[in-house]
């Protein structure tokens, strides 16, 4: 069953998504997504790319089958045991997680590698320059320096440990001043280098962190099986024989339980755009 996305365009799909009473929006920024789906309303953003709408479109109709098929499933995450109504789904897992890296490059993470890895050549050159003054410096002990600086210094840079952005509002002379982590060389020139050093590795460690959990909120999400499901079908709306090559038990169970109606309409639509 080939889908010829070049013929099939966004049009007929929005008639057939009507015609089973869903709400269809384009001119939306589906709240910040390329596209999302309620339960009887589908929003694709006016932002997204004219070649990914129909796969986009796939995408979150898969959402509503995947409703239809499981009442909890799309809000908790779903269960590949119901998707593909068998109890042995390892393969199909593993088969959708290199599907999943193929339609959305996000989920490869390149850009958090690259800057984990910039990160990594900051931090190391901090701590060398702490080291020029204290050979015996750890990241992972208290840095006493830094503590008895700011006790016998009274600056607005002590702020800056905490965050990496400050306002600093003078009352009498109704004066706001702000200050970064990024600007504490030119801003504090007389604190010693170690000082600002530490400052801005402490910065560098937060943001590493933040990047951590981003990272891991994000493969949480790239796994859930109602999102392993949806983009195998947003998948085959944009590359159906490079899908099938690399999730081949994954797309023979699919077109099976797509034949056997167990998809709902979903089957109906394939036909569709076969002959459109």
């Amino acid at each position: 069953m080939s889908v010829k996305k070049k013929e099939f365009d966004e049009k007929e799909f929005i008639k057939f998504l009507r015609s089973e009473g869903i709400i269809v929006k384009t001119s939306t920024k589906a709240r910040g997504h390329l596209g999302i789906c309620f339960k009887n309303r589908i929003d694709i953003s006016k932002n997204a790319d004219f070649k990914r709408r129909l796969g986009i479109l796939a995408h979150e109709y898969a959402h509503k089958i995947h409703f239809d098929i499981e009442k909890d499933g799309v809000k908790k995450g779903g269960s590949l045991e119901i998707l593909f109504n068998t109890a042995d789904t390892k393969i199909y897992f593993t088969e959708l997680i290199e599907v999943t890296c193929f339609v959305d490059e996000n989920a490869k993470f390149l850009s958090y590698e690259k800057r984990k890895q910039e990160l990594k050549c900051e931090v190391s050159h901090l701590e060398k320059v702490i080291r020029i003054y204290y050979p015996d410096f750890k990241k992972t002990e208290q840095f006493k320096p830094v503590k008895d600086y700011f006790r016998k210094n009274n600056t607005p840079a002590k702020h800056l440990l905490k965050y990496d952005n400050v306002k600093i509002l003078t009352p009498f002379l109704k004066k706001e001043e702000t200050y970064s982590v990024k600007n504490i060389d030119n801003d504090f020139p007389k604190i010693p280098e170690p000082i600002r050093a530490y400052i801005k590795l402490n910065s560098k460690t937060k943001e590493y962190k933040r990047l951590y959990s981003r990272k891991n909120k994000a493969e949480r999400y790239y796994k859930k099986p109602t999102e392993l499901f949806a983009r195998l079908v947003e998948g085959f709306f944009t590359d159906k024989e490079r899908i099938a090559e690399m999730a081949p038990q994954s797309s023979k169970k699919f077109f099976e339980l797509l034949d056997m109606g167990y998809y709902g309409r979903l089957k109906e639509l394939f036909i569709l755009a076969e002959k459109i």
